[in-house]
């Protein structure tokens, strides 16, 4: 049986048309995420749609508990057949056979959509518990590729694939014979010749120093939030202090969350409302932990619509960012700050590339509640300190749009299409210089 990629690089596309034609590969793609990674993928194809670009997403068949499928994919063809190495939050690492099976139902998956969209240039997104055999594919067919980094999945990913790290250690000549045997590749893909958009700085430093692959043309496109969802209260409203605490993102281990219990526990005059989505075992914990911490009453876990999020942040008094592990970007402490609401965060990662202690948010050290408490404590006392850093914020946010990313995003994809014939688009310049503010009134 040839394999898909074979079956590709048979055909060609020429086009004169101005748009382009884009295939997107995710792991997910809402309704069905988990994160902001997703929900960037899905609002930079949104604007590449409504620009005239033709657009066909091929990502998993997950689904997320209670979400609907959609009725009508208004903005782009969505396929949802891939299987990946995931299921309710727990890895999967099947037989050999049944590995093969997935692949050989992946690669079908793949040679399908590249048969509708023909596209000119691959968009990758998060290629976590994914068959990398598929980029190996789309690289052996002699497409483009931009790989849209918004996470660490290129240290990770080759360890969550079984397929390819089955066959990780077996000479390159023989895996070239097993290629033939099996009908799918087996092997990762070079990415040589693939554009890198990293969403920080960070993330990239992290992918040279401890990625599988060699970076080569990369740079660095900060994500963004929609502006139009996310506002603040009309003017000249305000509310008093009520010690409304905010956590909006997944429940998972390396955010902090057990941190920010420990401080709620310390402050008793304060509630808390977790927002977001995550496995039940780590919920249970945390059920647990506020049991032990007497605070049960005072937590509240919830998922918000999307549309809804903008209401949440504005009802909170602050908004905690509490992450322990190097945060690839941050868009919550950006949307907090376009609906008004100040925020304190730990700065990791690359947050730690727009956040700035004092200036547009009160910083404290991972893992330590009694810092956090402290901060809490301080922004209660002084509402001169909130309405300083809320002018902050909004000024801040109003730099880091979808809008912008989608320009950048657009012409990285374009250029890539054309295969770099016009030049090679200019890349970000250094990490916004925050400055401080005048005092608010």
């Amino acid at each position: 049986m040839a394999w898909a990629s074979e079956w590709l690089f048979a055909r060609r596309y020429d086009s004169c048309d101005p748009m382009t034609r884009i295939l997107t590969l995710s792991n997910m793609y809402p309704p069905h995420s988990l994160g902001g990674y997703e929900r960037s993928c899905d609002d930079v194809m949104r604007r590449l749609t409504s620009r005239g670009h033709e657009v066909t997403v091929l990502t998993t068949d997950m689904r997320v508990g209670g979400i609907a499928d959609p009725l009508h994919e208004p903005f782009a063809r969505v396929h949802r057949d891939l299987r990946f190495y995931w299921r309710d939050h727990v890895l999967l690492r099947p037989p050999t056979r049944d590995q093969w099976a997935i692949e050989r139902h992946n690669h079908a998956a793949l040679a399908r959509a590249i048969e509708l969209a023909r596209p000119e240039v691959v968009s990758v997104w998060n290629m976590g518990a994914m068959s990398l055999s598929l980029l190996t594919a789309i690289e052996r067919a002699g497409i483009p590729m931009v790989l849209a980094v918004c996470d660490d999945w290129l240290i990770y990913a080759p360890r969550l694939d079984p397929w390819t790290a089955t066959f990780a250690r077996v000479p390159s000549p023989a895996r070239g014979v097993i290629d033939r045997l099996v009908g799918v590749p087996v092997q990762r893909p070079q990415l040589t010749d693939a554009v890198f958009c990293f969403v920080s700085d960070a993330t990239r430093r992290r992918a040279q120093q401890a990625g599988a692959w060699a970076i080569g043309r990369s740079t660095v496109v900060y994500s963004g939030i929609e502006a139009g969802e996310f506002s603040p209260l009309p003017a000249g409203v305000d509310h008093e202090w009520r010690g409304r605490l905010l956590y909006v993102g997944r429940l998972d281990d390396r955010k902090g969350i057990e941190t920010l219990l420990r401080a709620v526990a310390r402050l008793p005059d304060t509630t808390l409302d977790l927002v977001g989505h995550g496995d039940a075992e780590y919920r249970s914990r945390l059920d647990a932990l506020a049991a032990g911490l007497g605070i049960t009453d005072r937590v509240t876990f919830d998922a918000v619509p999307r549309g809804e999020l903008a209401a949440t942040y504005r009802s909170a008094d602050v908004v905690v960012f509490p992450s322990e592990w190097a945060e690839p970007f941050g868009l919550v402490p950006l949307e907090a700050m376009a609906c008004g609401t100040p925020v304190i965060a730990t700065c990791t990662g690359g947050s730690a590339e727009f956040l700035r202690d004092e200036t547009n948010c009160l910083a404290f050290p991972p893992g330590d509640e009694h810092a956090l408490a402290a901060a809490v404590l301080r922004l209660e006392s002084d509402p001169a300190l909130r309405r300083r850093l809320v002018v902050a914020g909004a000024d801040l946010a109003a730099h880091f749009t979808t809008d912008r990313l989608a320009d950048v995003m657009e012409e990285w994809h374009v250029a890539a299409a054309a295969r770099f014939r016009d030049g090679v688009p200019a890349d970000l310049p250094a990490p916004l210089t925050v400055k401080a503010p005048p005092d608010a009134p």
